[in-house]
């Protein structure tokens, strides 16, 4: 899809509450005149650029540069794995542009108005059309980690558009898309290869009860019958059965397929058919070779574990939404148990969709207030909850007595690095917080 509308994060809803923290309207969004007008470099000037993209934004400055250096980081792990690793060449021209909103309106009226696009239910897409190109994405309300998301899937799409065209099948598209969209940044390191533990379960449960996608059919299935999952509402399967069939390809037995899978993609780029790519890159010329190869991929998803780093982050984002819903209503918990007696008793979900398909944490699921294990982690990572020190300014102290911040929340254990929830007040309305996850 990545010529086409590379359709991203459609939206996060929690019950009862925004998932995301409440803001007044910024400066940007209530300036007079259009997006694109207000985003225009100065008369006789350039438009702003990273290292690799140029940039159009209304986020405060500060946010724009943060953004566009985690785009950079991205750019150079595309480069690193794509280019150096599996030797592809480029085929055409880039389109660096990047267009950054800080409200979604502002998006779709800009992606109409000015592309003739209809952004409607995505938070952010690379789109290639008669009137320009460029990834777009907007942020307004939505939690950092989701926009990342959002921005290193389409990020992906945007930089194998140059080396691949419209040669990618789908499934390679969206499952390499979702496999660097996974992934977390941190300053300049990216954690590659994390997975949800929504999508490893979804994944197991669909081989076990013989709900899986065929291989022959997932391989061969073109953008036409894959868009028309998407908008009937059917794509979630594919979306993450196609990141696991990279996943493997990439890490299966200890990194047997890594060859063939960069092989595939040399053949790909030098523009033999995608069926033809994949029987040739892994000798695969009988129905039977494919079938047993699908079986060693079956065994495959039947024993994967979730990465513990990015199932930490969303556990914390999902208690942090969790958190601030049960805060706002009068409760005050002191540690993880008596939180999750109160979301309980709100019977708190949060809710996010996500390239095609729907994850729903639930405050009713034990697991949901725990990190999963893995190899990486010594010892069992937990969750604490950590209480701020009190301010020795006066002003600051009578607000905070009027109005407690809720405690941080913090992980324990976890590699590579632990991970925390800190709390900002509104200016706008003090008894009101929004919120990050962050590095400790």
């Amino acid at each position: 899809m990545a010529a086409a509308l590379a359709m991203a994060l459609a939206g996060i809803v929690g019950k009862a509450v925004a998932c995301s923290p409440s803001a007044a309207p910024s400066a940007q969004q209530v300036a007079v005149g259009t997006w694109w007008d207000r985003t225009a470099p100065p008369r006789g000037g350039k438009v702003p650029q990273s290292r690799h993209y140029t940039i159009r934004s209304d986020l405060p400055a500060a946010q724009t540069k943060e953004y566009a250096d985690h785009l950079d980081t991205m750019y150079d792990e595309y480069f690193r794995r794509l280019v150096k690793q599996a030797g592809l060449r480029q085929r055409s021209p880039e389109y660096p542009n990047v267009f950054m909103f800080a409200s979604q309106q502002d998006y779709l009226d800009t992606l109409r108005t000015n592309f003739g696009i209809n952004g409607t239910g995505s938070g952010g897409m690379f789109f290639i059309g008669p009137r320009g190109a460029g990834l777009a994405f907007w942020v307004e309300k939505l939690p950092k980690q989701r926009v990342a998301h959002v921005i290193q899937h389409e990020g992906f799409h945007q930089f194998a558009n140059a080396f691949f065209g419209n040669d990618l099948p789908p499934w390679l598209n969206e499952g390499l898309a979702e496999f660097f969209g996974e992934s977390v940044v941190e300053g300049k390191s990216v954690v590659i290869g994390q997975a949800s533990p929504e999508v490893v379960t979804q994944v197991r449960t669909a081989v076990e009860k013989d709900r899986y996608l065929p291989f022959m059919d997932l391989l061969q299935m073109d953008s036409a019958r894959w868009n028309g999952n998407v908008q009937s509402g059917n794509a979630r399967l594919q979306y993450m059965q196609s990141w696991s069939m990279v996943h493997f390809l990439v890490y299966g037995e200890n990194g047997k397929y890594e060859p063939y899978f960069s092989t595939m993609l040399k053949l790909l780029n030098a523009g033999t058919k995608p069926f033809d790519a994949w029987k040739k890159a892994f000798s695969l010329d009988t129905e039977t070779e494919v079938l047993q190869f699908e079986s060693r991929w079956k065994d495959y998803a039947r024993a994967a574990k979730p990465g513990a780093y990015v199932a930490a982050r969303n556990r914390l984002e999902f208690l942090a939404e969790g958190l601030r819903e049960v805060w706002s209503k009068g409760a005050r918990p002191k540690d993880l148990e008596e939180l999750k007696a109160a979301m309980r008793a709100e019977k708190f979900q949060f809710t996010c969709t996500s390239h095609g398909y729907v994850t729903k944490l639930d405050s009713a699921d034990d697991a949901n207030f725990t990190i999963p294990d893995d190899e990486v982690n010594v010892k069992q990572p937990s969750i604490e909850f950590v209480t701020a020190k009190p301010s020795k300014n006066a002003k600051a102290k009578k607000l905070e007595e009027e109005h407690p911040t809720p405690p941080m929340l913090r992980t324990r254990n976890l590699q590579p690095n632990d991970v925390g929830v800190g709390w900002t007040r509104s200016t706008v309305d003090p008894a009101q917080f929004s919120y990050e996850v962050h590095v400790n």
